[in-house]
């Protein structure tokens, strides 16, 4: 494919002048025969951080309140109180990778420093279980290994999403043993039904939250019958039917509609759902940023036109570069040749810095996935991650663990003043509060602040 045509395919997927716009001022510089590290060029980002910090403040903080009372209930003025930030509601997470459980490669220093890098910044993951891996065959689940994955997790207190159950995507989804013979529509639903009881069984009551569907808006991009399937003129039932049926069998795991496709074709598939009584209840927004930083005004486009339709929504998969543009890419390529460079490194950096402040501005966004947090085993061999494939952090690394565990976190110790009381402007997250020996935990929402009395019985 020449480049002119691969760059009009990219051109359609991403919708025209709005997508162009969207993939940011890096790719129209480029496009030009400028720079994408010229001067200034962070300029407009930089700009906005003022802004953001106070949009921040607006939405991610609330007064939390603490009162301290004596065995008769009387105020205790003077009383030190300690606060702990145990853990943010907002979900900042990374896609799940095989090296990082401790049973798979417990010996390097390289899996011990991803290791204590995952655990240090992320409080969310996303585990992945791709039909053709997780059924090799007719009803031979890998349901094992995935499982200890989940457990390790959930002993980290992760926040867990799964990731795709139903995606048409070949080769990655389609079971090698469903591939190069005719497959009826009766036949094909009778597995997916099988599939989805399956893991509703055994995985599914162990997350918060699945992608059900993956990049509906490109569905046709495959030829073979799991594709067929969804070109019937009843293709809305068909989703309806899907999506019901898993929150029939998981009614507390939120039902995701996740895709790559960024622009009003997306907005107009979940409206059409919407409008279809098709009962999901997040929004899954891919961001794989290859040919570009996505610019300010872009994004905040999508999270304006998404937000539309009053649902949640999840940066799912999140890809930056820290090494030069490839134009011509292949997604069925592994590269060995694509290397961090010192320049896209601090820009990468800087933009994560913007990107999350961005996102964390917003109430509707609920969360930030990484989809490769290191160089080591990356989508396409590409560098994105924010490790060295040794575990050692980039620069991005340390302005992500920046804001996330200091920025974003409030704690400390505080006096209670003539009423017994410290209040004080806090970040969400659940919270531990300490005074002398009694301790207390609670939840602290921006829509629903923390108000906590603790009484010494000594007193």
């Amino acid at each position: 494919m020449t480049y002119r045509r691969r760059w009009l395919l990219k051109w359609a997927t991403y919708g025209g002048l709005a997508g162009l716009a969207t993939l940011g001022s890096g790719v129209r510089a480029a496009a030009r025969g400028q720079e994408e590290n010229a001067p200034g060029f962070l300029d407009p980002w930089q700009s906005r951080l003022a802004d953001l910090n106070r949009r921040i403040q607006q939405t991610r903080q609330a007064p939390l309140t603490v009162k301290v009372v004596n065995g008769q209930g009387e105020a205790i003025a003077g009383q030190r109180v300690k606060i702990q930030h145990l853990r943010h509601l907002f979900n900042f997470g990374a896609t799940f990778q095989g090296y990082l459980y401790p049973e798979v490669s417990p010996g390097t220093d390289s899996d011990r420093r991803h290791r204590e890098a995952f655990l240090q910044l992320f409080n969310a993951s996303t585990v992945t279980f791709y039909w053709r891996s997780y059924e090799p065959e007719p009803k031979q689940y890998q349901d094992a290994s995935l499982l200890a994955i989940i457990q390790w997790l959930k002993s980290h207190h992760f926040y867990l999403r799964g990731h795709p159950l139903f995606w048409n995507h070949n080769p990655a989804c389609l079971p090698t043993w469903l591939e190069n013979r005719p497959v009826s529509a009766k036949e094909l639903r009778s597995h997916l039904d099988r599939l989805l009881t399956h893991l509703s069984t055994v995985i599914f009551p162990h997350l918060q939250e699945v992608d059900v569907f993956n990049e509906l808006v490109t569905w046709n991009n495959h030829r073979h019958p799991f594709t067929d399937l969804l070109k019937t003129p009843e293709r809305l039932d068909l989703i309806k039917f899907y999506v019901s049926q898993f929150k029939a069998l998981n009614p507390q795991v939120k039902a995701v509609i996740n895709d790559y496709v960024f622009g009003p074709k997306y907005f107009n598939l979940l409206k059409s759902l919407v409008d279809h009584g098709v009962p999901f209840d997040g929004i899954g927004q891919q961001s794989h940023q290859f040919w570009g930083n996505w610019s300010d005004r872009g994004l905040t486009n999508i999270i304006q036109r998404l937000s539309r339709l009053d649902k949640p929504i999840t940066f799912t998969e999140v890809t930056t570069l820290a090494g030069p543009i490839r134009w011509e890419l292949d997604f069925n390529r592994t590269y060995d040749d694509w290397f961090n460079t010192p320049d896209q490194e601090q820009r990468q950096a800087n933009y994560l810095d913007f990107f999350y402040r961005l996102l964390y501005s917003y109430p509707q966004i609920t969360g930030i996935f990484l989809w490769s947090f290191s160089d080591r085993g990356s989508w396409l061999g590409a560098p994105t991650g924010i490790l060295y494939q040794d575990g050692t952090p980039k620069p991005a690394f340390f302005k992500l663990d920046h804001l996330i565990n200091h920025v974003w976190r409030t704690q400390g110790e505080k006096v209670t003043n003539e009423r017994g009381e410290v209040s004080f402007l806090a970040y969400e997250g659940e919270y531990e509060i300490q005074v002398e020996t009694e301790k207390v935990q609670g939840i602290h929402r921006a829509n629903q602040p923390l108000v906590q009395t603790l009484q010494l019985t000594a007193s």
